[in-house]
């Protein structure tokens, strides 16, 4: 068989065994089995504690008008913040953002961006970046040139005989 076919006949076989792998995770993942590192038990004291928060809220199933699932989600995210003292109703929500504000402008200032820009105007021709380049030009035709010297001494393998 010549070494041509069996790499493309390699090719394929990898192409369509990667396209049925894609093909076929989707629907494995979508199953209703329990998560990865979940007890089946686990899982469903998941979903009970889920329905109960819908039930409360009055989400999803429970919703008084249809297209509540956004503000269901906002409302359970805005209750869990109230619960724990998070976000917008933490007693620190003003210091934490004022904190937040200094860190940036800090930062800023390090870096030299925003409002702490240094802009110079162009000097003309910039001789260091010339170097780099020339530089990097230089290195380049030398490994070109390595290159050819290597494979110009392999030569063609003929088989010596004495």
């Amino acid at each position: 068989m010549d070494s041509r076919h069996t790499i493309k006949a390699a090719a394929a076989t990898l192409t369509v065994g990667f396209l049925l792998v894609i093909a076929f995770a989707g629907p494995a993942q979508a199953g209703g089995t329990a998560p990865k590192g979940m007890t089946a038990q686990a899982f469903k004291a998941l979903q009970a504690r889920s329905d109960a928060w819908n039930r409360y809220y009055h989400l999803g199933a429970y919703s008084r008008a249809a297209g509540t699932a956004q503000q269901g989600g906002q409302r359970r995210a805005q209750a869990t913040n109230r619960y724990y003292g998070l976000g917008a109703s933490s007693r620190l929500a003003g210091v934490a953002q004022q904190a937040e504000q200094l860190r940036a402008d800090a930062t800023n200032r390090y870096y030299g961006v925003g409002q702490y820009a240094v802009v110079r105007a162009a000097g003309g021709f910039d001789w260091a970046d010339a170097g780099i380049g020339a530089g990097a030009m230089l290195g380049g035709i030398m490994m070109l040139g390595g290159l050819a010297v290597a494979v110009r001494r392999r030569g063609p393998s003929v088989p010596r005989t004495t």
